[in-house]
């Protein structure tokens, strides 16, 4: 589990521990598990995926939360994702 962070100029869009992150990457699309290495890149326009565990059983769709954006930047550190977006 890590520590996830989306804010917009306007709002907070999501604060909390989750287990699986993708992301929309302007070279593809980016998966993020805790322990991931450090990495910043920008985002382009698609869906931010956010799955609170990562145990099979739990990936029914409605332990997915979705997050639609047109572009911004994701910083992967140790124990912590920020994303900063324009949604």
């Amino acid at each position: 589990m890590f520590n996830l962070f989306i804010y917009t100029l306007e709002k907070t869009l999501f604060e909390g521990s989750i287990g699986l992150l993708s992301v929309p990457s302007i070279d593809g699309e980016i998966s993020i598990l805790d322990h991931h290495i450090p990495l910043i890149t920008p985002l382009k326009k698609g869906v931010i995926k956010i799955k609170k565990s990562i145990k099979p059983e739990r990936y029914e769709k409605e332990q997915i939360q979705t997050i639609e954006i047109k572009k911004g930047f994701l910083e992967v550190k140790p124990e912590e994702v920020v994303i900063l977006a324009e949604i």
